[in-house]
């Protein structure tokens, strides 16, 4: 009696065992499924595209259309392409309030027959084409390599209203094998100079100026009735502050010393990366200069 309790007693345990290991290996290979760069970069792509979907339903935005993402320099790219496609296809399952432009629908689009001389021409075709889809939000992005990855940034632009929104969304994700079959030459990596990022580009967010007060007329400019707009290169720190500003165009040295002088008296909220943390950036701001203008007014500061 007691051998045979013995006996199965041990063939209950060996049971047991056989059990727990049968469920140990199906959890390793589900944490490798979870740890394998595919799927890695399917739940980044859709936190991607639900950390713009947030923004665009806080600010009751609708039917967004996400054109292709482009390579530093507005270089286009089939992984852009690609990106594009499963950005736009998580939106509009995730979100279907949203009512998102499919992308199926871009060939249909009446395109422009006179020529396109530059990318600012450019980009106002691909406006024009994606709102006679009735699209109210246009989608824009880039990204590029950045060590073990792909970093991207979105930029949603409200087609209906003049006034400029600020909605970006950024990610780092892994470049997976099937990213890798849709690329047709090596992506380049993301801008990065002494530690300083290009803003908007490549995971990279865009500083907001919070107190930028309007640019003053020197005597000599006002007596020469000086007008005209200065664009600047503005190096923002981690902590939001104008280190250095370098003039980019200017109409004349008045109105461009004048427009140095203002800039480094602003104060900026810092632009972030993927992770949330503040990052040093150069930005490219605008300033612009009327006699008419009331003093009050704001200077146009536009990230590039």
């Amino acid at each position: 009696m007691s051998a045979q309790f013995s006996r199965t007693f041990a063939t209950g345990r060996v049971l047991i065992v056989a059990a727990l290991v049968i469920s140990a290996c199906a959890c390793c290979t589900a944490q490798q499924s979870l740890s394998h760069p595919a799927h890695q970069a399917d739940v980044q792509i859709a936190a991607l595209a639900e950390r713009l979907a947030v923004q665009l339903i806080a600010t009751n935005k609708k039917k967004p259309f996400v054109s292709d993402l482009t390579l530093p320099g507005d270089i286009p790219s089939p992984l852009g392409s690609w990106l594009a496609d499963k950005i736009s296809e998580s939106l509009a399952q995730s979100h279907p309030e949203l009512e998102v432009i499919p992308r199926s629908l871009w060939p249909s689009a009446p395109s422009l027959s006179e020529p396109i001389h530059d990318r600012n021409q450019e980009n106002a075709a691909i406006a024009r084409r994606s709102r006679s889809l009735g699209a109210e939000v246009l989608v824009t992005g880039n990204f590029a390599a950045i060590p073990n990855g792909v970093g991207i940034t979105l930029m949603a632009q409200d087609q209906l209203s003049s006034a400029k929104s600020h909605l970006e969304a950024l990610a780092e994700l892994p470049l997976s094998m099937e990213m890798r079959a849709v690329l047709n030459s090596p992506l380049p990596e993301r801008m990065v100079l002494d530690g300083v990022f290009k803003s908007s580009m490549a995971g990279i967010g865009s500083p907001l100026c919070e107190e930028c007060p309007p640019p003053r007329y020197t005597y000599v400019a006002r007596a020469k009735k000086l007008t005209g707009v200065v664009l600047l290169q503005v190096w923002v720190t981690s902590s939001g502050a104008a280190e250095t500003v370098k003039i980019i165009r200017a109409p004349n040295s008045f109105l461009g010393n004048a427009a140095v002088r203002t800039v480094r008296t602003w104060r900026f909220r810092p632009a972030f990366n993927a992770q949330g943390e503040f990052v040093p950036v150069t930005v490219e701001v605008a300033v612009s200069f009327q006699l008419d203008a009331p003093r009050h007014a704001d200077t146009a500061a536009l990230a590039q």
